[in-house]
């Protein structure tokens, strides 16, 4: 199955800067995939060129589906961006190796808000957390950052692919839409930011057996994640520091 969804192997070595990258890079969709996709498993991770991709985690869902909840939606951009959040925990900044990714997950994101009438999700404020503002100018001012991220993130480039189709193209061709979808991106990478971070040892680990073994998968997969033990930190947006540098 591999050989038939990748393509051959392809026996080249990466340098070892660039093989250390590729496997947190990896990493970071794994356990991404193993906290916030609950129905499915993850069945093969790997740091083999394979199709001109220098690496690939692939999870896929444990019973047969035809539709999916907003959560279920939300947890595949959380995996989908759970690589770009490893590399900037780990290196600062990101590689044009999330290239794939991100197209994905902003193809999914307009999806949402475009066919599915799926918005980002609210944010709670205490009454009085701010004296100077309300909730409602609280909640305001801090979607409006959460679209600065997504907005980032956000592929907008032409020329075919999932952007030459509706309702994508007409999503990202409507202000508040776009806003709508930049929102849910933004809230999606803060989730997966604080899941490494608050995780850092555990997608090391997962690093160092990719880079000795290459290649893992089925049972052998799912069994290195659960034995992380994996934690969600709790994290209160209103905060400050909560916000990761983008």
């Amino acid at each position: 199955m591999t050989t038939v969804e990748s393509g051959t192997a392809v026996n080249i070595e990466y340098i070892p800067e660039e093989t250390r990258a590729v496997a947190i890079h990896e990493a970071g969709h794994a356990v991404a995939a193993h906290v916030y996709m609950r129905g499915a498993e993850s069945t093969r991770l790997s740091i083999r060129m394979r199709g001109g991709s220098l690496g690939h985690h692939q999870a896929r869902e444990r019973d047969e589906r035809f539709s999916a909840w907003r959560h279920e939606l939300q947890g595949r951009l959380v995996w989908g961006l759970g690589a770009m959040a490893a590399e900037r925990v780990f290196y600062g900044e990101n590689s044009n190796g999330v290239g794939g990714d991100v197209q994905t997950v902003t193809a999914t994101a307009a999806y949402m808000v475009g066919s599915a009438a799926m918005g980002p999700e609210r944010i709670e404020i205490p009454e009085g957390k701010f004296a100077d503002e309300s909730p409602d100018e609280t909640r305001k001012r801090l979607m409006k950052r959460f679209e600065q991220i997504g907005l980032q993130i956000m592929n907008r480039t032409g020329g075919g692919g999932p952007f030459a189709h509706d309702p994508i193209a007409s999503v990202l061709g409507d202000p508040s839409k776009r806003a709508m979808a930049a929102q849910i991106l933004g809230q999606a990478y803060m989730q997966a930011h604080h899941l490494v971070l608050a995780n850092k040892p555990a997608v090391e680990h997962v690093a160092d057996e990719l880079v000795e073994r290459r290649e893992i998968h089925g049972d052998e997969v799912v069994n290195l994640l659960d034995r992380l033990e994996l934690r969600v930190p709790q994290v209160d947006v209103t905060e400050e520091e909560a916000w990761p540098n983008l």
